[in-house]
């Protein structure tokens, strides 16, 4: 009997331990950063449509996050179908996707400014990825944008478009 004891004690510890290495299971949030990031680094990955698909899918069922797409921050993307713009739907996406992981990671800032700003940011990582390899979808407006980034003042030239045309939600 007293054997039992033991050998039931010992499982038990080896049971709680092994559960105890296993990762916790990811959130849909934490997925959606995550792929936020890996489309960011490389957004013609052979998952990447998957992944696009999925936050598609998560951005628009989410309850606990809001994207507000503001067209006056996408130039000449908005003039047009978003097919005849080179790569556009992708980057209007991922404009969305940066927004929503800006505000997973910084959880009750309802600043218009920097979900928006994060929004461009993580397009503007896939544009200079997508001009690199295809010159033919190079935009003068997103060049200027990178050009703002590039001298630092991405946020100063962005917020008062962003105030004026973007911070009152429909």
């Amino acid at each position: 009997m007293r054997l039992a004891i033991l050998l039931f004690t010992w499982l038990m510890v080896v049971h709680a331990a092994v559960f105890a290495a296993e990762p916790a299971a990811e959130s849909d949030a934490q997925k959606a950063v995550r792929y936020t990031a890996a489309l960011e680094t490389n957004p013609f990955a052979s998952d990447a449509k998957q992944m696009r698909q999925w936050m598609m899918a998560w951005v628009t069922d989410t309850p606990d996050y809001t994207v507000y797409v503001c067209g006056d921050l996408f130039g000449p993307m908005m003039k047009k179908k978003h097919e005849d713009v080179p790569y556009g739907p992708e980057l209007l996406m991922q404009q969305m996707f940066g927004n929503v992981a800006y505000q997973i990671g910084n959880p009750g800032t309802h600043d218009e400014v920097s979900k928006q700003l994060a929004g461009m940011e993580s397009l503007l990582k896939v544009y200079a990825l997508v001009v690199a390899r295809d010159a033919k979808a190079r935009m003068p407006y997103y060049d200027n944008l990178l050009a703002e980034q590039k001298k630092g003042s991405l946020k100063a030239y962005l917020t008062p478009i962003i105030e004026k045309k973007c911070a009152k939600k429909p």
